[in-house]
């Protein structure tokens, strides 16, 4: 079959897929929500020491953080069934039976996996701290919850949601069985291994340094804190950072959707 795309077979396709794993698919909600009440938890660890609490004039609780954080497990924790789910063999057999392209299965585990989870994530954490907030106010009267301000969420917190989970997508094709942790060792040793090879490159460049500061996550690569021997301290900007920015939050993403597409058609020959 070729790969087009009909919007009747595809909604034929998606009702199959949801009837064949809709216990699979509704356990991820209850993800959701036990991560929203773990970070809510979290964030009023100080306000129960008592001693603590007693000092303060007030204690401000951020509730966007969680909402990133909730979303990049959410989505590779579904990335990693939905296409580890479409890459088994019985799966890849079966779907050489079904009037649907490989394209049209990529689309349903890639909406399931994107803009559903994502959707389903926010209602959660809004719906949570819904609840939540009043009930915080009547316990600690002293804290009171930001919602006007994005703290610790900027613009390259979305390659800890996209960029990762469409490492994750791919790792569940490529890897198998076990894809999620395989996928997360992956991507954490390649981070070591580029955080030493920064390291060491810089040093050679730079050598009179005695400290040098910068993110261990490859995308945060134009921040650089570097402390000279003569007391100097710089922070360098780099001329690239607007092609650093583009190619992590825009390109990578979707190379990496295109690849695992390509992965995914492999399976099926």
């Amino acid at each position: 079959m070729n790969n087009t795309f009909n919007i009747h077979r595809f909604g034929w396709y998606a009702r199959v897929e949801f009837r064949e794993n809709w216990k699979a698919y509704a356990l991820f909600p209850l993800v959701i929500l036990v991560i929203q009440l773990g970070a809510i938890y979290q964030l009023c660890g100080p306000l129960r020491d008592y001693a603590y609490y007693k000092q303060l004039t007030g204690y401000m609780l951020r509730p966007y953080p969680s909402l990133l954080f909730s979303a990049g497990i959410t989505l590779w924790l579904v990335g990693s069934f939905s296409f580890r789910y479409l890459a088994t063999p019985q799966k890849s057999l079966f779907a050489l039976t079904l009037p649907v392209s490989a394209f049209e299965r990529f689309c349903f585990a890639w909406i399931v996996t994107v803009p559903v989870s994502l959707l389903l994530v926010y209602l959660f954490w809004h719906f949570s701290w819904g609840i939540a907030t009043p009930i915080i106010k009547v316990i600690y009267p002293k804290a009171f919850v930001e919602y006007n301000k994005y703290y610790g969420v900027g613009i390259y917190s979305s390659v800890f949601i996209f960029v990762y989970t469409a490492a994750f997508m791919l790792g569940a094709v490529v890897f198998g069985r076990f894809s999620l942790l395989k996928t997360l060792s992956f991507v954490l040793g390649i981070s070591v291994v580029l955080y030493f090879i920064k390291l060491n490159l810089l040093q050679i460049l730079i050598p009179d340094t005695t400290k040098m500061f910068f993110s261990p996550a490859p995308y945060w690569g134009t921040f650089l804190n570097i402390e000279t021997a003569s007391g100097l301290n710089l922070w360098p900007r780099s001329t690239m950072q607007l092609p650093y920015f583009v190619w992590w939050v825009y390109c990578l993403p979707m190379v990496l959707w295109v690849i695992t597409f390509l992965k995914l058609k492999e399976k099926e020959i």
